[in-house]
């Protein structure tokens, strides 16, 4: 682990069970307890919603009992704090309860082996645990609908991983969280009860948001220019998986503009269209292009509404929207919307 220059107080690993935390003075306090907002949650029923803290005092941590129930012990007997200088064996609940492992790293060797866990992942990752189970959702479930693997979830919930703008998005939608709760909570903003959208303020929702769509669009637009060649089998895999982002990009930000009425938001979202828009127009073109994507990019480059291209078919406006989401239309509509698209094609 490479030093901080200019940090007075080392960096502090902490065991509890199998999972290792590396936590900076930048960190402090960090919260053990059973449930949020503690960082480091320990389910027994011995331990309080909030038991212990670690925090920094001068030159070097402490550890406190946070008011807790049932204690916390040192060498079998119960202590109000302990200083760690160097190591300790704090044990939680009981004299043989759940024993906290805290070691300051020595920063004159090398590199520790131990998997760090960010906290303020953890924080985040927790909560959408909490979340999940309140919902009665698998992991499983998350990866079957398109969210995230069920792997890259397990490690984000235990802080070992922070997921991309776009996954968060859909982790947000997925749960019913006002957009940007995530990283909002990782930063330390209490974590939503219930469905309530009044967890962040206004100013704090949309800057995070914007953000979001700001990284996920730049991961979206690079993508494009590393997209396989049209006519190469990949294509329309890899052009699905933006389409798919993108649509989620754009149901946060709409969802966002319910609830924020911001021009921020505004301006996001027409960036988002602008890009999905730009992609369909470029999907069009491949070889063996299906008609939902052809149709789309012609009426859009003729700028026109779905009222205005069924009224020009003369089919109606549910086949125009079926036929651009892929769904099934009858022969008849179908071949009035291909002669449409050739006719558009040729001005």
């Amino acid at each position: 682990m490479v030093p901080v220059a200019g940090e007075a107080v080392p960096a502090l690993r902490i065991r509890c069970g199998e999972i290792p935390y590396t936590v900076r003075r930048g960190d402090a306090p960090i919260l053990i307890g059973r449930e949020l907002p503690a960082q480091i949650r320990l389910d027994d029923p011995r331990i309080s919603r909030t038991h212990a803290r670690i925090d920094v005092d001068g030159d070097h941590w402490v550890m406190t009992d946070a008011g807790s129930t049932n204690g916390m012990y040192v060498d079998g007997r119960r202590v109000d704090s302990v200083a760690i200088r160097d190591a300790a064996t704090v044990r939680l609940g009981h004299a043989e309860g759940i024993a906290v492992i805290l070691r300051v790293e020595d920063t004159t060797v090398g590199t520790a082996t131990a998997v760090d866990i960010d906290v303020g992942v953890a924080r985040a990752g927790a909560a959408v645990a909490d979340r999940r189970e309140e919902l009665g959702h698998p992991r499983r479930r998350l990866e079957a609908d398109g969210v995230i693997a069920q792997q890259a979830l397990a490690d984000f919930e235990v802080g070992r991983v922070w997921p991309s703008g776009e996954v968060r998005a859909r982790l947000e939608q997925f749960l019913n969280w006002p957009p940007g709760t995530i990283a909002a909570v990782r930063a330390g903003h209490q974590v939503p009860e219930d469905e309530s959208t009044e967890i962040l303020s206004d100013t704090v929702q949309v800057a995070v948001m914007v953000d979001a769509a700001d990284i996920a669009l730049g991961n979206v637009k690079n993508r494009m220019k590393k997209a396989p060649p049209q006519d190469d089998p990949a294509y329309e895999d890899y052009v699905a998986g933006l389409l798919f982002d993108l649509r989620g990009l754009e149901t946060m930000a709409r969802n966002a503009g319910r609830t924020t009425r911001r021009p921020d938001v505004a301006v996001v979202l027409g960036d988002i269209r602008r890009t999905y828009n730009d992609v369909m127009a470029r999907a069009a073109q491949a070889p063996g292009a299906p008609l939902s994507r052809r149709l789309y990019a012609a009426r859009h480059a003729a700028e026109l509404t779905v009222e205005e291209t069924a009224g020009a078919a003369g089919v109606s406006v549910e086949a125009v929207a079926d036929a651009e989401a892929g769904h099934f239309v009858g022969a008849a509509d179908t071949t009035a919307l291909e002669t449409l698209v050739r006719r558009l094609a040729t001005r």
